[in-house]
């Protein structure tokens, strides 16, 4: 057969296959970490998604399968967690000093694929108040967003007068990555709640959640007195109880600072979703988006998909803006969609900011949807 000429000479096609997305963090992963000396320092960390494959390894009386047991006994029932190792003491085989609780912390800052951190250890090897704020000062300070839950005993997280216990000590540090829950049957209550949250899916319909009114599988209610629970809820410590009408909730969902967990995990996953939707915006573009006001378009589309998916899942909603004004928003003007977004023209960009090719600053307003907490019911009769 006569070899022809390339088609080439005449129309020539190339395929270019276009950068594949990057992928933003899972705010469903959970680490617990504890002082067995199954895995080694060099591996740090190990995944897993039943208590049984903990069990294995760990052994059931280990307080990692523990932790796993109440961890995979929520429902929704979450599928993964991870289990890390504080060496607290090495093994034969094992070289080098013992680490602090605030160096292994420290150690496992460099693993990005989990969120939220809970011990895994016994009565006997548990940290102190200061060992446990110094892992809420690390956390609160990290760089990529984490939450730190902790689970208490100490009776007095129940009197109002004490404000040298832990759960005081947190609130007056303002720390807003860190949740404490009292419990006196379980070393993991903080962990059942961590389970139930961290099955949101923020890419679903309607699916941002309260943590109050859950309830804990595996963990038994507190009997507690008014005066008990008001204390506690003075000092942002949250507490699995019973109500007079036989049910049992978790109450109230709060950081040690005040703020409720689901607007802490929610604006978490949204800041990661709308860095990682502009990111690609530039990644993934086969040529350049020029600094031009047609380019801050292109980028703030990008980041309204974010933004839609925000007021879709339920944490924003329609309703007044009480901030302050910029761009065309004016305080008391109403979000119809739930977020406002807006970027001055580059006209106004500053020439040092041009010549470094930095794009236009794009500003968001948002309105949380927030939750019913509370209610009242006035009812009149008359005959």
């Amino acid at each position: 057969m006569a070899k022809g000429l390339p088609l080439s000479r005449v129309t020539n096609a190339t395929v270019t296959l276009s950068a594949r997305a990057a992928q933003g963090r899972n705010f469903g992963s959970m680490l617990v970490m504890g002082v067995s000396t199954v895995i080694p320092i060099t591996e740090r960390l190990r995944a897993y998604s039943s208590p049984d494959d903990i069990g294995d390894d760990f052994g059931v009386d280990s307080e990692e399968y523990q932790a796993g047991l109440i961890w995979f006994s929520q429902s929704p029932q979450p599928t993964l967690l991870y289990v890390g190792r504080w060496a607290k003491t090495l093994t034969s085989a094992e070289s080098g000093s013992t680490e602090s609780l605030q160096q292994a912390v420290n150690a496992i800052m460099d693993f990005n694929s989990w969120y939220g951190l809970h011990l895994a250890v016994d009565e006997a090897d548990y940290p102190t108040d200061a060992e446990l704020i110094g892992v809420a000062a690390a956390i609160e300070a990290s760089t990529v967003s984490r939450i730190f839950g902790i689970t208490t005993a100490d009776p007095e997280t129940m009197v109002a007068a004490t404000t040298t216990d832990l759960s005081s000590k947190l609130k007056a540090a303002k720390y807003s990555r860190t949740f404490v829950q009292y419990s006196t049957s379980s070393r993991y209550a903080a962990l059942s709640a961590f389970g139930r949250a961290f099955t949101v899916d923020y890419t679903g319909s309607n699916t941002t959640i309260t943590l109050k009114f859950k309830v804990e599988p595996g963990v038994a209610y507190e009997t507690i007195s008014t005066s008990q629970a008001d204390a506690l809820e003075g000092k942002n410590a949250n507490v699995y109880v019973y109500y007079q009408n036989d049910t049992a909730i978790l109450e109230q969902g709060v950081m040690s600072n005040g703020d409720f967990f689901d607007e802490r995990h929610g604006l978490d996953w949204l800041q990661n979703a709308v860095q990682t939707a502009d990111y690609n915006t530039l990644y993934t573009s086969t040529t350049k988006i020029p600094q031009t006001d047609a380019g801050t378009t292109t980028r703030i589309s990008n980041i309204e998909l974010v933004l839609d998916k925000a007021a879709q899942n339920g944490l924003f909603a329609p309703g007044k803006w009480t901030g302050g004004p910029f761009g065309q928003l004016s305080t008391g003007d109403t979000l119809t969609k739930g977020y406002y977004t807006w970027a001055d023209t580059v006209d106004n960009q500053l020439q040092t900011e041009r010549e470094a090719r930095k794009g236009v600053a794009i500003q968001v307003a948002g309105k949380l949807a927030g939750a019913v907490h509370y209610g009242s019911v006035a009812i009149t009769v008359v005959r």
